[in-house]
């Protein structure tokens, strides 16, 4: 990276109040000094607005903040798209309000840029909070330092699944936002699902760092602990619809059938209660959409993540 580029950091605000000053803090601290931050205010109902300010106000270092306020709530995917509009950075990061980020964040991921500066991605390591033994957002040993072959990338994504499906955490070239139309979808719940399976088709080059980077809180009220299923079925269907729609020949059985697990775990939800009955009939239509005959992966395994793991780790890396 060319002598401490200008880096975007992205935060979506919306009823944080109790977390977001441990968030802005994070920021504040960062070893990288050629940071702006760009706070995207969605309508809060509660104090997180005025919070935020304050925090801006009594700031005296060398960010630059800019707070910038919805005139309606329009969700996370439009906060982020707001985010990048206003950002001036060649690099964007996203950052969730009740979460933070180490000291090294930014540094870590910059330094990665300049050793592969084609890499459009570059994906920092995380870890819960409480701390936790097995920690299933630790990628260590997951992910190789530098990978710049799409279908290799591919492979990481619908096989393994170790691409973390998410947009925080990532240093993102933001002319490959840009470039390839890569906006979040709004209205979504797990818009990140959606946003990484088109990132995926057009990603070229990607790096990882085992620094850790991020530290992801779980908060009460969130969508990682309190999740609307009736919402998350919706989303989930609504983007399984747009991935049926998008299939490009690249690992065509392989995207099929990571759709068709997605499916299949949706109806296991929908039938799990007369709730969500009304989802039913567009999880059936969608399934009704898959073609017979190309789901190999899963031929006699009865559904067994870890068999289908098995039976593919010889082909992964070819």
């Amino acid at each position: 990276m060319s002598n401490q580029s200008l880096i975007s950091i992205i935060i979506p605000l919306y009823n944080k109040e109790e977390y977001f000053e441990r968030c802005f803090n994070s920021v504040t601290k960062q070893i990288y000094k050629n940071i702006e931050c760009i706070i995207v205010e969605d309508c809060s109902t509660d104090n997180s607005l005025k919070i935020a300010a304050g925090l801006i106000n009594n700031y005296q270092g060398n960010i630059k903040f800019n707070l910038i306020k919805h005139d309606k709530n329009g969700g996370l995917s439009a906060a982020r798209n707001t985010g990048i509009n206003n950002s001036s950075g060649s690099y964007v990061y996203f950052l969730d309000s009740d979460d933070e980020i180490t000291d090294n964040c930014i540094l870590s991921l910059a330094n990665l840029i300049s050793k592969y500066p084609d890499a459009d991605i570059v994906q920092g390591n995380l870890f819960q909070s409480p701390r936790v033994q097995n920690d299933k957002y630790n990628l260590k040993g997951r992910l190789p330092e530098y990978i710049n072959d799409n279908l290799k990338i591919k492979k990481k994504y619908y096989i393994t699944n170790r691409l973390p499906a998410n947009s925080v955490n990532k240093l993102i070239k933001k002319s490959f936002i840009t470039d390839n139309h890569l906006y979040f979808k709004p209205g979504l719940v797990h818009e990140d699902y959606h946003w990484l399976f088109f990132a995926v088709k057009k990603l070229k080059s990607f790096a990882f760092t085992e620094d850790f980077c991020y530290i992801r809180y779980f908060v009460p009220g969130s969508i990682m602990t309190n999740p609307n299923l009736s919402g998350s079925i919706s989303g989930y269907l609504c983007i399984l619809n747009d991935m049926l729609n998008n299939l490009d020949n690249d690992l065509l059985e392989y995207q099929l059938s990571y759709i068709y697990f997605k499916l299949k775990q949706q109806k296991k939800i929908i039938l799990s209660d007369p709730e969500y009955s009304q989802f039913l009939p567009e999880c059936n239509r969608l399934l009704k959409k898959m073609p017979k005959g190309l789901f190999f992966i899963h031929a006699g395994f009865s559904y067994d993540f870890n068999k289908i793991k098995c039976f593919l780790r010889n082909i992964i890396n070819k």
